[in-house]
C-alpha cells in the first residue's frame, strides 16, 4: 500500500494512502494494532458528507475528517466491531483513522490544518 508523510501542528506522521475504492472499503479492518503515530489517509475524488463503521476491524481507533482545503472539520470515535455508522458533520474530502486518544494526545483538534507530502495526487484539491 502507498504510503505519505503528513503534518498537523508541526509534527510529521506516516500513513498509509487508501485512494482506491477496494482500499477505502477495506481500510484497517483485521487488524490488531496500529503502530503509534501512524495511520490511515482515505483519500476521495471529490468532497462529500462520509461514513465509516467498524465492521472486522479489532482496534479503538479516532477519525479526523478533513476539507479539500485540508482543514480538519470534524473528529470522532469509533469503537472496536460497532457497525453503527459515525457519519461526519461537514463535507469532507479525506479521513484520518488513527489510535484512539490520538488527537488528544497531540492537541490536535477541529480547524487544524494538514499538510500531506510525498504524495503527489493526494493534496490537489477537487472539484
Amino acid at each position: 500500500m502507498q504510503t505519505a508523510e503528513i503534518q498537523i501542528r508541526g509534527r510529521s506522521y506516516s500513513v498509509e494512502i487508501a485512494a482506491t475504492p477496494q482500499a477505502r472499503a477495506k481500510g484497517l479492518m483485521f487488524r490488531r494494532s496500529l503502530e503509534e503515530n501512524t495511520g490511515m489517509l482515505f483519500v476521495y475524488p471529490d468532497e462529500e458528507y462520509r461514513c465509516f463503521y467498524m465492521k472486522n476491524t479489532f482496534i479503538p481507533l479516532d477519525i479526523a475528517f478533513i476539507s479539500r482545503k485540508l482543514q480538519i472539520v470534524d473528529t470522532r470515535q469509533m469503537q472496536p466491531l460497532d457497525e453503527s455508522p459515525v457519519c461526519s458533520r461537514e463535507k469532507a474530502r479525506y479521513a484520518l483513522e488513527v489510535n484512539s486518544g490520538f488527537f488528544d494526545r497531540h492537541g490536535i483538534q477541529v480547524g487544524d490544518p494538514i499538510r500531506i507530502l510525498e504524495c503527489g495526487f493526494c493534496s490537489e484539491p477537487g472539484p
